[in-house]
C-alpha cells in the first residue's frame, strides 16, 4: 500500500470529521442517531430471536444479549462502511476534476468516518460487560486485531465499489443485496457449532465470519487469533487479495472518472 504524505493525513481527518457532520445534518438528534438506530436493529433482533423464534439463553461464557450485541456491533460497523462506501466518488463529483486531489482519500474518508462511533459503542459494551464481571480484559487488548481486519477488508472492497459505481449506479442495488445475504449467511445471531458440521459448515470461512467470531472470542471465549491458524490464514488471502485487486482496479480506471462523471 502506498504511504501517504502527512498533508493528506491531516485532509484525511478534517474530511472524515466533516462526513460524520454532513451524515446527520438537518436530523433533530444529530449523530445521536449514530447510537440509536444499531440500538433500536439490535433490540428488534433480540425481541424477535428470544420470544419469537424461542431461541437464546446462554451461548459459551456469555449471555445471550452480550453475545447477540458484540456480533451486531462489528456487523454495524462493517455495514457503514460497505453501504456509505460505495457512493464515496460519485458523492463527489467536483472533486475529481481536481487534478492534484488525491482520490484515494474519499474511500479512506468512509473508513475512517465510521470508527468513532463503532469505538464508543465498543467501549459501552466492555463497561457494562466490565460491570457484570464478564470476560478478561488480557484478551480485549486484540480487538484492535479484529478491528483492522474489519478495516483492511472493508478498505479494499470499497476501492473496488466506489469505482464500479461511476460507470454502472447498478453496483448500489447489487451490493445491497449482497449485504443481506451476509447478514443471514454471517453467525451474527445464530450460533457457530450449529452449522460447523453440515453442508454448510463452509460459511464460516469467510472473512465476515472471521471478524465476527473474533470480536466474540476476544470478549468472552479468551481465544487468541492465533489459535485459529486456518481461519486466520484464509483471512488474510482473502483480505490482501480484495485490497491489492482493489486499489489496482481504483487506479486503472481512476483516469476515466472525470469523462463519466
Amino acid at each position: 500500500m502506498p504511504s501517504i504524505p502527512h498533508s493528506d493525513i491531516l485532509l484525511l481527518f478534517r474530511m472524515s470529521r466533516m462526513d460524520i457532520r454532513k451524515r446527520y445534518l438537518g436530523t433533530l438528534l444529530g449523530s445521536a442517531w449514530a447510537i440509536i438506530s444499531p440500538l433500536i436493529t439490535t433490540g428488534l433482533i433480540y425481541v424477535v430471536t428470544i420470544y419469537g423464534l424461542k431461541a437464546g439463553g446462554a451461548v459459551g461464557n456469555a449471555s445471550y444479549v452480550n453475545w447477540l450485541i458484540s456480533g451486531m456491533l462489528a456487523w454495524f460497523f462493517v455495514l457503514e462502511i460497505l453501504s456509505t462506501g460505495i457512493n464515496a466518488i460519485v458523492e463527489n463529483s467536483h472533486l475529481v476534476t481536481k487534478i492534484r486531489f488525491p482520490l484515494r482519500l474519499l474511500v479512506m474518508v468512509k473508513v475512517v468516518s465510521a470508527m468513532p462511533i463503532h469505538i464508543l459503542l465498543m467501549l459501552i459494551l466492555m463497561l457494562l460487560m466490565a460491570v457484570q464481571g464478564v470476560g478478561s480484559f488480557a484478551y480485549w487488548l486484540q480487538l484492535p486485531y479484529y478491528f483492522l481486519c474489519a478495516t483492511i477488508l472493508t478498505l479494499g472492497i470499497n476501492y473496488l465499489t466506489s469505482a464500479a459505481q461511476v460507470f454502472t449506479r447498478d453496483i448500489g442495488s447489487v451490493m445491497g443485496v449482497i449485504l443481506q445475504a451476509l447478514f443471514w449467511a454471517t453467525p451474527i445471531f445464530w450460533r457457530a457449532d450449529l452449522i460447523a458440521n453440515s453442508k454448510f459448515g463452509f460459511l464460516l470461512y469467510s472473512p465476515f465470519a472471521y471478524i465476527i467470531t473474533g470480536y466474540r472470542d476476544s470478549l468472552f471465549n479468551g481465544l487468541p487469533f492465533w489459535q485459529r491458524p486456518v481461519e486466520t490464514v484464509i483471512f488474510w488471502i482473502t483480505a490482501l487479495f480484495i485490497l491489492f485487486f482493489g486499489m489496482l482496479f481504483f487506479q486503472r480506471v481512476r483516469p476515466h472518472f472525470a469523462d463519466v462523471l
